[in-house]
């Protein structure tokens, strides 16, 4: 009674526990890709922090704006500086239309604020998906820092 032990196995199960390793194996690729780091973004962030120490800014001390026309109405990039530092970095509310017309100019000047606070310099490279939008905003900001910079 003790012998050999036979195992059937169907064609449907084993497309089954194929299909399934497959599956396994996506999302596990799809988890890494979201997870870890771009190769370079590291090393340019770490550039920009060494460019913004070597070249420590002076400030005339204060809050300045930068206007937008998004559908044709003003949006306002205000940057409040200290003596040598950027103290903040925001946008005035935003209407309903512009809301709607333009979902992320929010979002992203929210990332872009909390990098150039982080690095303490607008000259910062884009790393997102939205590389226009982003760009529009660091000019804005860039516009409002030219006001501040001692002469």
């Amino acid at each position: 009674m003790g012998g050999t032990k036979i195992f059937v196995l169907q064609v449907k199960d084993l497309i089954r526990i194929g299909a399934f390793v497959l599956v396994g194996i996506v999302v596990l690729v799809v988890l890494a890709v979201l997870f870890l780091q771009r190769p370079g973004q590291n090393a340019n962030r770490q550039e920009a922090v060494q460019l913004s120490t070597e070249n420590q800014v002076r400030y005339i001390p204060g809050t300045y704006t930068a206007r937008l026309f998004l559908n044709d109405r003003p949006v306002d990039v205000l940057v409040t500086v200290s003596e040598y530092e950027i103290v903040s970095v925001e946008m005035s509310e935003l209407y309903e239309s512009q809301r709607a017309l333009f979902p992320l100019f929010e979002p992203m000047m929210e990332r872009l604020s909390d990098d150039i606070l982080f690095y303490q310099t607008a000259d910062i490279v884009i790393h997102n998906d939205f590389p226009v939008t982003t760009g529009i905003l660091q000019q804005a900001v860039v516009a409002a820092l030219d006001q501040a910079i001692m002469p």
